[in-house]
């Protein structure tokens, strides 16, 4: 079961984390909910169990929230299970509801799901051995779509067969920066587009770009494409390209900066870092064959999902673009 808990109850230092990334069709809008454990055994305020919350209005960006609370040790995540509580919010396959408060804003969100047939993974089975010790990523619901209810600061918002994805990760550590992009609702073919791009020893970036779509899934994570792939990310733009057999694959995301959201992250050694996310980017991918056949293009308007994370904030665009005059 990929969604299981992996924390055992007993390391003291270790992350886990579950989210959700969803759009509303008929608004725009787009959804991240995410529970969360950090070294659940330690005492230190920052250790413990929490959930986010981030709601992107298109319509107003001065509406779009993005919060974070800490419960502490108010949990309960049974080792081996996927039945998951974290203060008032709780969580198993195919069901989420719960709510927070904080910086005066308000959210809840009561949700269901048909879990997905099989789960995905970012890179093949030998680099998971490899990185296990240190960190996992995970996709166990890389194309979902979800109904029910969600408020945020006190307007329901009901969502119809929104469609989202779902992610678990753990490990004992986390790369000090990566680019992360997802999208599957394109709006001309059914396909799931996955985009990793984290800092590995040496501030050496890897890059990992698979694209799964009726006809074939084209995965560019073996040695001679992570030579070759590359990442790239700016003031509203993402970029991966990545290289299977004969086949390149482009995939940009665009969004309009307003619609990007700031959230703090801290590591398991306590480090912090700036993570900027958004849920409602454009996508347009590209598929060529050999040296330019251009095999296939998807796109996607609002329904993309991309972050940039550092613990280097300086290297992020978005605090001094909001902060221009």
């Amino acid at each position: 079961m990929p969604n299981r808990v992996r924390f055992d109850g007993r390391a003291e230092r270790f992350y886990e984390v579950w989210y959700f990334i969803f759009n509303d069709l008929a608004s725009g809008d787009g959804f991240w909910i995410r529970y969360t454990l950090l070294n659940p055994l330690d005492s230190r305020p920052e250790a413990g169990a929490a959930l986010w919350f981030a709601y992107t209005c298109k319509a107003n960006p001065a509406r779009s929230i993005a919060i974070q609370r800490a419960v502490g040790g108010d949990f309960t995540a049974p080792p081996g299970e996927f039945t998951i509580r974290i203060g008032g919010a709780t969580l198993e396959e195919g069901a989420l509801r719960g709510g927070l408060e904080a910086d005066g804003h308000s959210a809840s969100w009561e949700l269901r799901y048909p879990a997905a047939p099989e789960p995905h993974y970012y890179f093949g089975e030998r680099l998971r051995r490899l990185t296990a010790r240190r960190t996992s990523v995970t996709l166990p619901n890389p194309r979902i779509l979800l109904s029910g209810q969600v408020s945020v600061d006190g307007r329901t918002i009901d969502v119809s067969a929104a469609p989202g994805h779902q992610a678990h990760h753990w490990g004992v550590e986390r790369a000090p920066r990566w680019l992360w992009g997802h999208c599957c609702a394109f709006e001309n073919e059914q396909a799931v587009l996955e985009l990793l791009a984290p800092e590995g020893p040496g501030g050496i970036t890897v890059t990992f770009l698979n694209l799964h779509t009726a006809e074939w899934s084209l995965r560019c994570d073996g040695i001679p494409s992570l030579l070759r792939n590359r990442s790239a990310a700016g003031l509203g733009f993402w970029r991966f390209t990545g290289y299977g057999g004969e086949r390149r694959i482009v995939a940009d995301i665009s969004v309009n900066p307003e619609h990007v959201q700031r959230f703090v992250y801290t590591s398991p050694g306590y480090r912090s870092s700036e993570c900027w996310n958004t849920q409602v980017g454009d996508c347009l991918v590209r598929v060529t064959r050999g040296s330019s056949t251009l095999e296939k293009v998807l796109w996607a308007r609002g329904t993309a999902a991309a972050e940039i994370h550092d613990e280097r904030p300086e290297r992020i665009p978005y605090a001094a673009w909001r902060g221009r005059t």
